[in-house]
């Protein structure tokens, strides 16, 4: 594992690519009509394969669910390690699409209450859409544990191995912090010469075009993590939700 996949301290352009992009669905019964009105639907536990529907509705990505606890509740520390970097989920759960579910989800009422067994829930899990190849995963998991079991269903979701494009897309993340602190010279000389030399100097012209260029390279740099990082499903469809649909009921 390189240095950049593991303990560096990234750039703030960097860092503002390295996030979870959660999904929080949510589910909603259909009213059944009884003597002309219709009848307020009771909230109820759907079955385990109408659940993995339902969570991955039209997105055919494999699933990384988190199950939100009374502790963990508005964080992602049941997936990200304290005190170590954790750049390496961050990318490898672009692949995923991420589920974040409620603290409720463990009463027996809720729709998604089949998806984490009844008497030790796990706190989170990857899976394929339909809920095969399902790992079950703790809070207190190690981070290589996370990583290999999240590599196991990539690999069975995707073509290619995504293994050498996380190298690709460190280096990428390696040269953004070089063009960070490019960008910070260049603008600290730009407010110095602005005190020194006023606004008319013929210097800061200089300096404007080299920050344009460092942006520009900046912003061909994101574009090509964006195309580097597209992987293609094995299986790019998945079967369409039924009547239930992702809004809902909590």
């Amino acid at each position: 594992m390189t240095a950049a996949l593991s303990e560096r301290s990234r750039g703030q352009s960097a860092k503002a690519l390295l996030k979870i992009a959660w999904d929080y669905p949510t589910y909603k019964a259909e009213e059944k009509a009884t003597g002309g009105t219709s009848a307020r639907p009771v909230r109820h536990a759907l079955a385990t394969e109408s659940v993995f529907q339902t969570l991955a509705g039209n997105d055919p990505r494999p699933l990384l669910v988190l199950r939100e606890c009374e502790v963990c509740n508005g964080t992602d520390d049941a997936l990200l390690s304290k005190g170590a970097s954790n750049e390496r989920t961050f990318l490898m759960s672009t692949w995923f699409h991420c589920v974040k579910l409620p603290v409720d989800v463990l009463e027996k009422n809720h729709p998604y209450y089949e998806l984490f067994g009844h008497d030790d829930p796990e706190h989170l899990f990857v899976a394929l859409p339909d809920g095969s190849m399902k790992l079950k995963l703790e809070s207190q998991t190690s981070r290589t544990e996370l990583w290999d079991s999240m590599n196991l269903v990539l690999s069975e979701a995707y073509k290619s191995d995504p293994q050498p494009v996380l190298k690709l897309v460190a280096k990428s993340l390696d040269h953004m912090d070089v063009l960070d602190e490019k960008l910070l010279d260049l603008r600290t000389k730009r407010n110095e010469l602005l005190e020194t030399d006023g606004a008319g100097s013929p210097k800061l012209q200089k300096i404007d075009l080299q920050i344009a260029d460092v942006e520009r390279e900046m912003t061909a740099t994101k574009a090509q993590i964006a195309e580097t990082s597209k992987l293609e499903l094995k299986h790019p469809q998945v079967p369409s939700v039924g009547a239930g649909s992702a809004k809902a009921a909590r």
